[in-house]
């Protein structure tokens, strides 16, 4: 069973441990489900996400979700805060000013920055296996190698790593095939700022705990209460 408190602190995405920094990054999603422009359903999310040095991080997300290409649909939001060395997880919310969560009941092995990999060659064959160079170019003034991999069915996956920042995945492009040359559905996540450098995390320690940082109060499970798994 996947780890919950794995998925609440990377939200499943290949944003990896390593470097102390914050980014701020877009997912841009849409599905073709008919003919015509009229049925285009699409999702786009912005969030920023901090990373301890430790391990810890928080993220911040808001997303719109649109059928028909331009009728909102659905707005979502997500503040979550994963605290590394006490392994203990939250979903916070900002209405109220309180977080809900506690330690998480399972551990994983995380991925971290490769700072040896000149080409982003290993990085690529790890998150991108049999993948292939695909050329170079520029994202948010950050040099970047593309890797590329094109599966039987015809879907696309194409990476962009910064050779200068540990091989931190910039750009991941999703494509899978249509008809007629038209493609069906396109996935891309693409970084839009990077600030290097500690950020500012709260940490929990037992029932209702202040953080100074950020201005809500946490109500936190004790050991022996129910965790996050």
């Amino acid at each position: 069973m996947p780890c919950g408190c794995a998925l609440l602190a990377y939200l499943g995405l290949s944003i990896l441990d390593g470097r102390p920094r914050t980014l701020a990054f877009e997912i841009y999603d849409w599905q073709n489900t008919s003919w015509g422009f009229h049925a285009i359903d699409r999702t786009l999310t912005r969030c920023k996400v901090a990373i301890s040095s430790d391990g810890s991080r928080m993220n911040r997300c808001e997303s719109d979700s649109f059928h028909h290409y331009l009728i909102l649909d659905q707005h979502f939001t997500e503040h979550t805060l994963y605290s590394r060395p006490e392994n203990a997880g939250y979903r916070i919310d900002d209405m109220t000013g309180t977080a809900h969560g506690g330690y998480c009941s399972c551990t994983w092995e995380s991925g971290r920055l490769d700072e040896g990999d000149i080409d982003c060659r290993r990085t690529a064959e790890e998150l991108l296996p049999q993948s292939h160079p695909a050329g170079t170019g520029e994202l948010i003034g950050q040099p970047v190698v593309r890797y590329q991999a094109i599966n039987e069915s015809g879907t696309m996956r194409e990476l962009a790593l910064a050779r200068n920042l540990g091989c931190e995945v910039l750009e991941d492009v999703h494509t899978w095939k249509g008809t007629l040359g038209i493609p069906g559905a396109k996935w891309r996540y693409v970084v839009t700022s990077y600030t290097p450098g500690e950020p500012k995390l709260a940490r929990s320690a037992g029932p209702r705990r202040t953080c100074g940082t950020c201005g809500f109060s946490f109500i936190c499970t004790n050991r022996g209460s129910p965790a996050l798994h």
